[in-house]
């Protein structure tokens, strides 16, 4: 006995007809098999999932079998998401690399499964140690025995990793490396800075120290970090600085490092201004590198004749796109790029933020008058707060240059506009200038050179928000130093994800979350208990596809 399905065609169109039928022979009527209908369960296109289900149903009833109505389901994890990664995880070999370097070590736990679930955990739910713990009860990771990972062992496999960060390091670089098939012709180099919260444990030499903030908390310790990157934005290494560290003297180390670890004997250093002094620029030179710096268009009499000598002929129509002014001098080039339209658009946010300041400036200016008069009602304001405020007003919105401020001879307040400097602002609006050493490059490839720095910022914010750097919830210097690591190889997963992922026009982090929706259960039928995976939705398939990653299978949860 089986299902048949029989199409016929007729006047009107083409019907497909689902039918229990059964074989038999009959040597009166035919040497060969007969086969005759034993119910139609109607056309193909009308039968529901339901109905489908009821027909199933109640044959299993009728032979005294378990229906799916008698299916339990006893438990169920978030699957799909860390299903991905671990498949990604062995596609990178990282596991691979660890394994080796642990097998020297003779460690009686397993350190590879622990830094994976370390570095899984910044990907999908990122927490401390401890929190991972409570993690592991929510997710199913096929191939690893939640019952033997312990806090301890997480602790000792991050001392461990940190001990071999180096080797491990640049191996891992060079396997993500092959991967992309690209030669490293140039690096993207850029710092942060990530606070702690508290003064745990505190030493006279501690990493942990008070320095320049890029998360504006400057009461609070931190420590400075900086990566280098390829131009897919793939982090190749990064370094752990104290807090206090300036950018410009990180440079020399990380240069170092590059050349005698990675061995990057010939390639484009692209950073910002703040950061490569001209110190470091004639290092770099001396050191047979090139670089892509983007000066800054204040402060820097050079850069102003140039913005000034080229800016003749520059077609201020937002429909004529990005021009190109270069010059060579001394065997550099400076590259200048005008944007029109990104012009357009900053004069105007800049004119509607001088229109807000001009009515605070009249407003303090009127409750000052008010004051000398004593028509005001409670504490009278004085010429010396009413500049204060107006000063940190125009300073926080980034104005103060536009403006002079002076208390007059009769304890006025005298706000006059800075014609010279908002002169300059109109000139330079739209307007990028960088200097390198590839004088041979059209300006146009230079200046998107430099924009590709663009990527390192966005793994930082990646690294701070999505994959969570902070809080630290550590306070030695090793573990501070780890933490950082493992964030770094989550990030160097993530932007393996998205680099694949572009097709679809989604982000690694949107990717995951859909991934997420896939769940690993047990079900139980009849007393017997079987493993089940939802059913995978067309854009899942999509995700899977684009990664080149197989779709998860019932076989990959035999051990549940």
């Amino acid at each position: 006995m089986f299902v048949r399905v029989v199409t016929s065609k007729q006047k009107h169109g083409t019907y497909r007809s689902v039918q229990i039928v059964e074989s038999y022979r009959d040597p009166k009527k035919s040497k060969y098999p007969i086969t005759r209908v034993i119910a139609h369960l109607g056309q193909v296109d009308s039968l529901t999932d339901r109905d489908v289900d009821n027909i199933i149903n109640g044959v299993c009833k009728a032979i005294g079998r378990p229906t799916s109505k008698d299916a339990t389901l006893e438990c169920a994890w978030d699957f799909g998401h860390v299903f991905a990664l671990l498949e990604i995880w062995k596609h990178l070999k990282v596991g691979t690399i660890l394994k080796q370097k642990a097998g020297e070590t003779g460690q009686s736990f397993d350190l590879e499964a622990h830094i994976r679930l370390m570095v899984i955990n910044r990907l999908c739910d990122p927490t401390s140690k401890l929190g991972l713990l409570q993690w592991l009860e929510g997710v199913y990771l096929p191939g690893i025995d939640r019952h033997e990972v312990e806090y301890h062992h997480l602790l000792r496999a991050m001392d461990w990793l940190i001990d071999h960060k180096e080797e491990l390091e640049k191996k891992i670089a060079n396997r993500l490396l092959t991967l992309f098939d690209r030669e490293v012709d140039l690096v993207f180099y850029d710092i942060t800075s990530s606070y702690f919260e508290g003064d745990h444990s505190i030493t006279a030499d501690d990493l942990r120290r008070y320095g320049y903030s890029r998360d504006h908390r400057p009461e609070r310790r931190q420590v400075v970090i900086g990566v280098v990157m390829t131009r897919d934005g793939i982090p190749l290494c990064h370094h752990v600085f104290h807090g206090a560290t300036p950018d410009k003297s990180t440079v020399r180390e990380v240069v170092r490092d590059l050349k005698e670890r990675f061995g990057l004997k010939r390639v484009v250093f692209v950073g910002d201004r703040g950061m490569l002094s001209e110190e470091n620029l004639e290092y770099l030179l001396a050191e047979d590198l090139g670089f892509i710096v983007c000066h800054r268009l204040r402060q820097n009499n050079e850069i102003k004749d140039l913005v000034t000598s080229t800016h003749e002929g520059l077609d201020p129509d937002p429909e004529a796109g990005e021009q190109y002014r270069e010059e060579e001098r001394e065997g550099v080039k400076f590259v200048m790029a005008y944007n029109p339209e990104v012009a357009s658009a900053v004069r105007k946010r800049r004119e509607a933020a001088l229109e807000k300041a001009n009515a605070l400036i009249q407003d303090v200016r009127t409750r000052l008058r008010k004051a000398q008069e004593g028509k005001n009602r409670g504490r009278p304001l004085s010429p010396e707060g009413a500049l204060l405020q107006v000063r940190d007003y125009l300073k926080r919105h980034n104005l103060l240059r536009c403006y002079k401020l002076e208390l007059g001879p009769r304890k006025g307040l005298r706000v006059t506009s800075d014609s010279e400097a908002r002169r300059w602002e109109k000139l330079i609006d739209g307007k990028l200038v960088v200097e390198t050493t590839l004088c041979d490059l059209p300006p146009e490839d230079v200046i998107r050179r430099y924009k590709e720095l663009q990527l390192i910022e966005r793994g930082f914010r990646s690294m701070k928000s999505a994959l969570k750097l902070r809080p630290f919830y550590h306070w030695t210097e090793r573990r501070i130093r780890a933490h950082v690591f493992l964030c770094v190889m989550a990030l160097q997963m993530e932007r393996y994800m998205t680099a694949r992922l572009q097709p679809l026009k989604i982000s690694a982090r949107t990717a995951l979350e859909k991934l997420r929706q896939i769940k690993a259960g047990q079900v139980v039928l009849n007393g017997a208990k079987a493993p089940v995976i939802t059913a995978l939705g067309e854009e899942h398939k999509a995700i899977f596809q684009q990664l080149e990653l197989s779709f998860p299978k019932i076989k990959q949860l035999q051990d549940l």
